[in-house]
């Protein structure tokens, strides 16, 4: 095999589909639905076509494949266009070839020319980093109770079948969730439309039910099952009181044991409010796993997030502050120039002179996303050196913030 025998291109047609979709059972197995989650963004996807689908192929033959996944994410309520990287995969006799290194050296080099801000993968433990990829977002929230556990709580609101009129509200009631949030998505109303008509999320097929209270909406809640574990999988709820998340933890409890299932697991944000009842009355939290995280470019990202770091400003001690302060990331540095408690100018300098404020630009990502405080990432990393000149502003302008990432396809 000679690098002439592969070559790059993305999906162009319907033989190039079934050939992806071959790849992706072929790697994740056709129990993993890997196949079917992709045929949905190739038919019903409102933002993607076959361009977002990068392969190599071996004469002919697909061997290795990626795909982007565009949306929109808010931080501190500025929007970001952020990429998720999926479906990774290469046939296991084309492995340790460098493929997938050429497929993401595409992949970022099309980041940068569509100015998105960041990138992100669920992905496999440690394998990402040489990428430049770092832990940066909770992901993988969980909390167990036995179906036995939960008490026999009486249902005292009507619960229905989520129908595609419930559109409208579930976004106000959604949004409404996520402000407690430094970083969520933003669900397009064409995203809710896709999951409504496919039924499904990610790669599950889901089942969605309205709560309501005198006929008007005041929750809504998504599931699945999963009959091998036995599973009853709470996927998504929005706010709740206690008198609701009761309602809607005997409704799940009454529906599991019809379904032979023994034990409701939600995989949901420790911060809901329905993980507060899950936990009053037996819940268990497990150890969350994380998202791993990209900046584009850190100078481009800042002037993003300008208006947010001037909001930050104000409202400190630093609110008339007329300084420069240089972010050195080792091998360039990106300097903020303030004036009178406000960014007047970002820039990068191909230069790493200023060793006030030195970070590792990967580990610098959880300081910026919220991830993590300067103090934390200071006893854990002997190169994120920040003098004690600049802690305090450090700590001003990027606070340790909670975030949850609501599935966006």
């Amino acid at each position: 095999m000679t690098l002439n025998d592969l070559v790059f291109q993305h999906l162009e047609s319907d033989h190039d589909v079934e050939q992806h979709l071959e790849l992706m059972k072929a790697v994740f197995g056709a129990d993993g639905r890997v196949d079917i989650m992709a045929r949905k963004w190739i038919d019903h996807h409102p933002a993607m076509s076959l361009s977002d689908f990068f392969v190599i192929k071996h004469r002919n033959k697909i061997v290795s494949g990626l795909n982007l996944i565009p949306s929109i994410w808010s931080i501190g309520g500025v929007q970001l266009k952020v990429a998720e990287l999926a479906c990774v995969a290469t046939l296991p006799e084309y492995r340790h070839q460098g493929l997938q290194r050429r497929l993401m050296n595409k992949y970022h080099d099309r980041l940068s020319s569509q100015g998105y801000d960041l990138s992100a993968i669920e992905g496999i433990p440690y394998y990402y980093r040489q990428f430049g990829y770092e832990y940066a977002i909770p992901l993988d929230e969980q909390i167990r109770i036995k179906l036995d556990q939960i008490p026999d709580f009486s249902i005292k609101h009507k619960i229905r079948p989520f129908k595609t009129g419930d559109i409208p509200k579930a976004m106000q009631l959604l949004g409404q969730s996520q402000r407690k949030f430094y970083i969520h998505t933003i669900r397009a109303k064409d995203i809710w439309k896709m999951q409504q008509e496919t039924e499904m999320v990610a790669e599950y097929k889901f089942e969605a039910h309205v709560v309501e209270e005198k006929g008007v909406e005041i929750a809504y809640f998504r599931m699945n099952e999963n009959q091998p574990e036995k599973t009853l999988m709470l996927r998504e709820v929005t706010d709740v009181d206690q008198a609701t998340a009761q309602s809607i933890l005997g409704f799940l409890k009454d529906i599991g044991k019809k379904r032979g299932l023994e034990t409701l697991v939600a995989t949901i944000s420790g911060l809901e409010p329905f993980t507060e009842h899950m936990v009053a009355i037996g819940g268990v939290k497990q150890p969350p796993y994380a998202w791993q995280m990209r900046v584009t470019d850190y100078a481009k990202l800042f002037q993003k997030m300008k208006p947010l770091l001037d909001k930050r400003l104000a409202s400190s001690t630093y609110r008339h502050i007329t300084e420069k302060i240089s972010f050195n990331f080792y091998r360039y540095t990106v300097q903020l120039t303030i004036q009178d408690g406000a960014i007047a100018g970002i820039k990068r300098l191909e230069t790493s002179e200023d060793r006030t404020i030195r970070a590792n630009p990967m580990v610098f990502t959880q300081l910026l996303l919220g991830y993590r405080s300067r103090e934390e990432l200071q006893a854990i990393y002997p190169d994120f050196i920040i003098r004690p000149s600049r802690r305090n502003l450090i700590d001003v302008l990027f606070p340790k913030m909670p975030s949850y990432i609501h599935t966006e396809y």
